[in-house]
């Protein structure tokens, strides 16, 4: 190639019209470069011409080898209508055919506001206008039935043709092109260094965002609604510096969040899915994983979130797992992680086969067997809080009389490593007392809890200002007026000091450096998913101590 031309001399014009369908094949169809589409037809067709003579013929066929923004979404939107009506398709741009891998390819790798539009079209292929161009769709694009393959042989069962993919529902594409693109997230934030190996579990400040956002819903069942709102406020500023140096399992806590919300109210759910996505939008690169991500969670909402959960989840811990291991030399970090794997067990959010892997191993690297009898009361402790929500109070009393079986003589013997939990079994038993009508008894624990938690966290602490507002509204309730009164004096109290904290901290007035503090079940609970944690960790606890 670049040699002179024989003396019949360099391509004519007719050349150029008798050789363009192979031309046009070689350097389009077959993803061939320009000098290699040129040196095949100079050793194979005897045809010569400069490189300035190629790009002036692919101008004027008007063939580009980048393949437009509206081109993409419009190819997408018309393959997905066809698959629809049953039909198979080959795509061309302007009479030439585009390679569907390598459409695939820019798929993935594309913009995200890119990407919302091709997800966007293919869930409404008939009624879809697209924002990438103020003009109409490309009508340089146009896809038809395929002409039938000279090979009888079809294509074999495990190699999935993209006609395949194409087919799949939107809600069904969508969490797989998430997994995909955290996957690799979570591999290069690890390699590159971003996140120390040994930081294997939410940071304090995680858990601190977490609860506050928990205790928000708390104070708003409470009537306690603008005092709710301003926590919820306060945790979408946070959410702001989370996002700009995330920790490991930042975007499962993201994920949670919307969950959790959504379990009071769908449109506060779908409020912070807008809000994070928005905020992400804005804040990080396009390209950015989290943006790529959020790109495609918009398109199935709330509803998908709640949908496909626990196969996100699952799917993010196996990718950490692959990269650093889930089983942390330090005893409060496993002890920490494996509360929260209870916790994601017991709501579904990962598998029996994933807990019966991780679990017992995490339960044989605690060096005291207290730590492994405490999360096997924390387990329990969720058993209670599922028989209260349905009901069965007294089974919920028995339960939590059972925990305090095995904290109260740790207690009593000085030991306030668990009091958290004794705090957290006084809520309930509060609870129970309260919805069974005995107002002495349920004022006299009422009582004892605020108390605790003054002594526990102080005045001021989200602990504190709970529990005094879960009383508040139980004497309000009751028409124990004067009470009440008392109750929401000190409540204000304790709120204002709580509030001139947070202005001054800019943010949360307390760290919560524990994922357990909060008393109740956050996200929707199955009574045999926590029966089988409990089983698990029993018997895992016996073998362990034999």
């Amino acid at each position: 190639m670049g040699a002179s031309p024989p003396s019949d001399g360099w391509a004519t014009p007719s050349d150029w019209a008798t050789h363009r369908p192979l031309i046009t094949r070689l350097y389009s169809d077959q993803n061939k470069t320009l000098k290699e589409t040129m040196r095949v037809m100079e050793e194979k067709h005897a045809f010569y011409a400069t490189v300035r003579m190629y790009k002036a013929r692919f101008q004027q066929w008007r063939i580009e080898k980048k393949i437009k923004a509206e081109d993409a979404v419009e190819i997408f939107r018309q393959l997905t209508a066809r698959a629809k009506a049953g039909k198979r398709s080959v795509a061309f741009i302007r009479g030439r055919k585009v390679n569907l891998e390598r459409l695939q390819r820019y798929r993935y790798r594309a913009a995200a506001i890119v990407s919302e539009q091709i997800l966007r079209a293919e869930n409404d292929p008939v009624d879809f206008t697209t924002e990438i161009s103020p003009s109409s769709p490309s009508s340089d694009v146009h896809c038809r039935t395929p002409s039938p393959s000279p090979s009888p042989s079809p294509p074999p069962e495990d190699r999935p043709t993209l006609f395949r993919r194409l087919e799949d529902p939107t809600d069904l594409r969508v969490p797989r092109e998430c997994m995909q693109i955290l996957s690799s997230y979570i591999a290069g934030s690890v390699r590159a260094g971003v996140w120390q190996v040994t930081s294997t579990t939410p940071v304090p400040d995680a858990f601190t965002w977490a609860h506050y956002l928990a205790s928000s819903q708390g104070l708003i069942a409470h009537n306690r609604t603008h005092e709710g709102f301003i926590l919820v406020n306060i945790c979408f500023e946070q959410y702001k510096s989370h996002l700009l140096n995330p920790d490991p399992f930042f975007w499962l806590a993201t994920y949670k969040a919307a969950l959790l919300l959504a379990v009071r109210d769908t449109r506060l759910g779908d409020m912070f899915i807008k809000y994070a996505s928005q905020l992400t939008a804005v804040m990080l690169p396009r390209a950015h994983p989290f943006n790529r991500a959020w790109s495609r969670i918009n398109m199935t909402g709330l509803r998908g979130l709640q949908q496909h959960a626990a196969a996100l989840f699952e799917s993010y811990l196996n990718s950490w797992k692959e990269e650093v291991g889930l089983l942390p030399e330090n005893q409060t970090t496993l002890v920490q992680m494996a509360f929260v794997f209870i916790q994601l067990r017991c709501s579904g959010m990962i598998s029996d086969a994933f807990a019966r892997e991780i679990m017992p191993a995490m339960m044989r690297l605690l060096s005291r067997s207290v730590y492994r009898q405490f999360l096997l009361q924390e387990a329990k402790f969720r058993m209670a809080c599922l028989y209260l929500e349905k009901g069965l109070l007294d089974d919920a009393d028995a339960t939590i009389r059972e925990i305090l079986s095995w904290v109260d003589p740790l207690q009593n013997s000085g030991d306030d490593e668990f009091v958290h939990l004794r705090c957290k079994c006084l809520w309930t038993m509060f609870e129970i007392e309260d919805r069974k009508g005995n107002i002495g008894e349920a004022a006299q624990i009422g009582y004892k809890l605020v108390d605790l938690c003054v002594a526990v966290y102080g005045p001021t602490h989200l602990q504190t200002l709970d529990a005094i507002s879960a009383v508040e509204s139980f004497y309000t309730r009751n028409n124990k007026t004067a009470i009440a009164q008392q109750s929401a004096k000190r409540f204000n109290d304790c709120w204002t000091s709580f509030s001139r904290m947070a202005q001054r901290k800019k943010g949360f007035p307390h760290a919560i450096e524990h994922p357990w503090l909060y008393r109740c079940v956050e996200l929707t609970e199955d009574q045999q998913l926590i029966e089988q944690v409990v089983d698990l960790l029993e018997r895992s606890s016996w073998l362990d101590e034999r």
